[in-house]
């Protein structure tokens, strides 16, 4: 084990946003990167987006170790060593000559954000256990302040350079800079044994969480993807607004969860978790009610990334309220939710495509609900838990 850091929980909560936003910072600029990528490598566009595969596949299989890793290391280490591996898969990818290599510095990547994932928000929960709600909103939050930076520094490496991936060297660069930090942070008193002394975990609740996850990581990554074809398809946008229409959903997930953050010192986790899901139901009507709109498609998507700001980081600080913190209740979490982001988009792309733009909006009300049943299970097997202990 680690001896203990001299930096304190609230600079070590900084350090943790500071790789998150270099992170969000990489990850974004990975699309706007992908035609110089191929042209890197030679090869079409389509086939160097199999490193998305690549990245997924690696961000669910490292979910195998973090736990273990994080119970004898610490979760510092996890962290930190996740921020090396994604900076240097980052630049693996950005300055690779061939395809393999490309894919391979994709796999590292993936492995070192599965790491940054469990590592930092099972590190900031145990840190701010009473305060775990606003302190994993407000995490995240700079992820997405990464996330809207990536692809602006993107666009000035194109129009300076002609290369749009000097975003991702940066990011590169900058998380390989904080990797040596993570290491001083500061890790919870017992953090690393706690699981040991807790009461058995209910893996039932945890399933129906990381479920939850699934489906609501999937809509998420499937709407922002499909956005702009819904919205030239479904509203007739031109499709110069339609992109600055995504970037506005981008833009309220981002809010979203700065509000997450702020509510979450009042509300529950499980309350924020109902709202947010309820005000994404509203998103999700006003989305299939708005073929033909463009004012109605543009709101209804504005809401629908307010409305899933808060949901990630909360329904992990719930898994951690419900498991005392346990590394490998959260990688479990992780792993299940990353399936969603490997399934969801392709049918919904579809659906869009292959049906219409109404398909697809009934397609992401029906997951929508889906999450509010998952939520509703949850609620029900944590009353019988807590009533089969009293």
């Amino acid at each position: 084990m680690i001896t203990t850091p001299p930096l304190s929980p609230g600079a070590t909560l900084a350090l943790v946003c500071a790789v998150y936003a270099a992170a969000g910072t990489t990850l974004a600029a990975v699309g706007p990167s992908l035609p110089s990528l191929a042209t890197n490598v030679g090869e079409d566009v389509a086939t160097v987006g199999a490193q998305f595969t690549a990245f997924a596949g690696g961000t669910v299989l490292v979910q195998a170790v973090t736990a273990w890793a994080g119970e004898r290391l610490g979760q510092r280490a996890v962290l930190g060593a996740g921020a090396a591996l994604l900076g240097l898969g980052a630049l693996a990818e950005s300055l690779s000559p061939s395809l393999l290599l490309l894919l391979l510095g994709a796999l590292l990547g993936g492995l070192g954000f599965g790491c940054v994932l469990s590592g930092g928000n099972v590190l900031v929960a145990r840190l701010f256990a009473a305060r775990g709600t606003s302190a994993l909103n407000f995490v995240n939050l700079f992820f997405g302040v990464g996330s809207i930076v990536g692809p602006l520094l993107a666009g000035v490496g194109l129009a300076w350079r002609g290369a749009p991936e000097l975003a991702m060297m940066i990011g590169g660069a900058f998380l390989l800079a904080l990797a040596p930090a993570v290491f001083l942070a500061a890790e919870p008193q017992g953090g690393a044994g706690r699981g040991r002394d807790a009461p058995p975990t209910p893996w039932g609740l945890v399933l129906l969480l990381g479920l939850l996850l699934l489906v609501y990581s999937g809509t998420e990554i499937a709407v922002g993807g499909w956005a702009a074809l819904f919205l030239e398809r479904g509203a007739g946008m031109a499709p110069a607004a339609a992109a600055l229409a995504v970037s506005g959903f981008w833009l309220a997930l981002t809010l979203g969860r700065g509000l997450g953050a702020l509510v979450g010192f009042r509300v529950s986790a499980a309350g924020l978790l109902l709202a947010a899901l309820g005000l994404l139901l509203v998103a999700a009507l006003m989305l299939l009610a708005s073929l033909g709109s463009p004012a109605g498609a543009v709101a209804a998507l504005c809401l629908f990334g307010l409305a899933c700001g808060p949901i990630f980081p909360t329904t992990l600080a719930l898994v951690t309220r419900v498991t005392g913190g346990r590394g490998a209740a959260t990688s479990m979490v992780l792993a299940v939710a990353n399936l969603g982001g490997a399934s969801i988009p392709p049918l919904l792309g579809l659906l869009l495509t292959g049906v219409g733009p109404r398909a697809g909006a009934t397609f992401v009300l029906g997951g929508v609900v889906l999450m509010l049943v998952l939520l509703g299970a949850v609620t029900s097997g944590g009353r019988r838990r807590a009533a089969a202990r009293a």
